[in-house]
């Protein structure tokens, strides 16, 4: 099976999210290629491939932009084969927002109109050396109130086991 993993990130854990769940594809036997959304991309032809996973993180309670017109301009390719979305977001990862990270998607899937076959909410990262000031703030807020791991450091709440499992299990229902 030939797959296109298309993803936006905007401090860099979707995007290594989207480069593992290509690897653990790939050692499944499939091909890949894996797509950031903000780079330019005139020459890709959806035609050949044989599914999708597209990735994006949340950023004040939206999807990256590039994301959602990739997901605009390519919406019957994605809607006439196997698809999954994967959202990546601070309140997938803490216990008391998990419904707050479906509706993230929720609405995504609401304003684009694509309805995925897979859906995974997935923890990302805190990475307080890519933050202004601002926000800064605001995640040490919601960090705090919730009394998950100090908001003095970086700190990585991705799943890896949970997104293998959902790389196998999309491969299994796409195939």
């Amino acid at each position: 099976m030939n797959i296109l993993i298309v993803y936006g990130t905007t401090e860099g854990q979707t995007g290594k999210i989207a480069a593992r769940t290509a690897t653990r594809i790939r050692e499944r036997g499939h091909q890949v290629e894996l797509r950031d959304s903000a780079a330019p991309a005139s020459d890709l032809k959806l035609g050949h491939f044989d599914a999708f996973i597209i990735a994006a993180s949340v950023h004040q309670e939206h999807h990256q932009e590039t994301v959602t017109n990739f997901v605009f301009a390519h919406h019957d390719a994605l809607s006439n084969k196997p698809s999954a979305f994967i959202s990546v977001s601070l309140s997938a990862a803490l216990g008391d927002q998990k419904t707050q990270a479906q509706k993230y998607v929720d609405q995504f899937v609401s304003v684009t109109e694509w309805q995925p076959s897979m859906t995974l909410l997935l923890g990302g990262a805190l990475r307080f050396n890519k933050y202004d000031y601002f926000q800064e703030q605001f995640v040490k807020f919601v960090v705090m109130k919730s009394g998950d791991p100090s908001p003095e450091r970086d700190h990585e709440f991705t799943d890896w086991n949970a997104l293998a499992d959902f790389a196998d299990r999309f491969l299994e229902t796409a195939g």
